[in-house]
């Protein structure tokens, strides 16, 4: 194994697969310190519950969810902003119809959020259960789909050697049947919609699991909070005690 300094140049995040001499074996603090070189961070100041830039310090968030009763989440985890490379490998992971190009982000991505908590326990030293947020695979077009969010989080199980407290299976909650995608809809109004439709198909397995518990949530994008909040619902209701966000990006202000 190499000194430190005697290891070569990463290729640069979002460049991991084009001749990277890390892309299937890198340590883990090479691939997070890597992708932070290139990842943006939320401006100050910003919310200290859903971490969207304020106006200025003390002002209220225009995120509505933030100051409302029907909040059922404590606060979201934000690696970095959705811009730049890490818009590029999200789309990427989304998009690319290639299956193992895109089998190969969440390999990336599991990396850059082991990388995140490593750099900072204080982020889940209470938490009791680390999950993906619930999806189900769609088949499009005859091709093989790919539950991405769940991907992400069973590569950090293989690659993680802190003993991190991840769930995959079996899963602490289900989405029972397909809803329509957050991203397909247009305003405050409709992603409130689609978030009640979401709640309505979530189920709790084996509310014991949960109870007492405090369950953070892992997605690859964060921007109005009204996904996390339908699972944090589901969770609470179920006995859970707290429920916090983890993302990957963070869209910035809408």
């Amino acid at each position: 194994m190499p000194s430190p300094a005697e290891r070569p140049e990463p290729r640069g995040f979002a460049r991991c697969r084009d001749g990277c001499p890390y892309v299937t074996t890198g340590p883990i603090e090479v691939c997070y310190q890597c992708a932070s070189e290139r990842i943006r961070q939320p401006a100050d100041p910003n919310c200290r519950i859903c971490r969207q830039r304020l106006d200025a310090p003390g002002v209220a968030c225009m995120n509505d969810l933030c100051g409302s009763p029907a909040r059922q989440f404590e606060r979201v985890e934000v690696i970095g902003l959705k811009s730049d490379e890490l818009e590029q490998t999200i789309y990427q992971l989304k998009y690319w119809t290639e299956w193992e190009g895109r089998w190969g982000w969440c390999v990336i991505h599991a990396r850059i959020v082991l990388g995140y908590l490593y750099a900072n326990p204080a982020v889940c030293a209470s938490v009791d259960a680390i999950i993906p947020n619930p999806g189900r695979p769609a088949v499009r077009k005859g091709q093989p789909s790919l539950d991405y969010i769940a991907t992400t989080i069973e590569e950090a199980i293989k690659q993680d050697d802190h003993g991190l407290p991840f769930v995959l299976a079996p899963p602490l909650i289900v989405k029972t049947t397909e809803t329509k995608r957050m991203r397909e809809a247009e305003g405050k109004a409709a992603r409130k919609a689609v978030g009640t439709e979401l709640y309505n198909v979530l189920r709790v397995p084996e509310p014991a699991r949960v109870h007492g518990k405090t369950i953070m949530v892992y997605d690859d994008v964060f921007t109005m909070g009204e996904t996390l909040n339908a699972v944090a619902r589901r969770l609470r209701e179920a006995g859970a005690a707290k429920v916090v966000g983890l993302a990957l990006a963070r869209q910035p202000r809408w």
